[in-house]
C-alpha cells in the first residue's frame, strides 16, 4: 500500500511483476533467516569449543605447578599438545559437517524455490 498525506493507494496484487517482487522479497527474507541460524549454529559451536579449550589450558597450568617435583613437565606438555591436536582436527571436523548441512539445507530450498516457480509459471500459462 502507497500512502503520503492525503490518500492511501491500494498496491493492485494481480500485476505479475507485484507478484513477482513479493516472492522474490520473501525468498531474499528467508535467505536472510537461514544464514543468521547458521551464524548463530556456528558460534555457539565455536564457543562451546573455546571453552573446553581454556578449561584445559587452565588444567595444563595446575598440572605443570603439580609436577614441578617430579620433573615431569615435558610430560605434561606432550600430553596437552596431543590432546589439543586431537581437539582441533575433531572441531574443524565439526565445523565442516555444520557447513555441509547448511549448504545441502540451501539447495533444498532452492530447489523448492525454483519448483514453486516453475509450477506458478505453468499454472499462469494455462490460465
Amino acid at each position: 500500500m502507497i500512502q503520503d498525506t492525503d490518500h492511501i493507494y491500494p498496491i493492485p496484487s494481480n500485476l505479475p511483476a507485484i507478484a513477482a517482487a513479493e516472492k522474490l522479497l520473501e525468498a531474499g527474507v528467508g535467505f536472510q533467516v537461514q544464514v543468521l541460524n547458521a551464524a548463530a549454529e556456528l558460534q555457539i559451536e565455536s564457543f562451546d569449543f573455546l571453552m573446553r579449550r581454556y578449561q584445559q589450558q587452565v588444567r595444563l597450568v595446575g598440572d605443570l605447578v603439580g609436577s614441578a617435583g617430579y620433573n615431569d613437565a615435558l610430560d605434561v606438555i606432550g600430553d596437552f599438545v596431543r590432546v589439543a591436536k586431537i581437539d582441533y582436527a575433531g572441531e574443524a571436523s565439526n565445523m565442516l559437517m555444520i557447513g555441509s548441512k547448511l549448504a545441502s539445507q540451501a539447495a533444498h530450498r532452492m530447489r523448492e524455490e525454483a519448483r514453486t516457480t516453475l509450477e506458478n509459471s505453468a499454472a499462469r500459462t494455462v490460465a
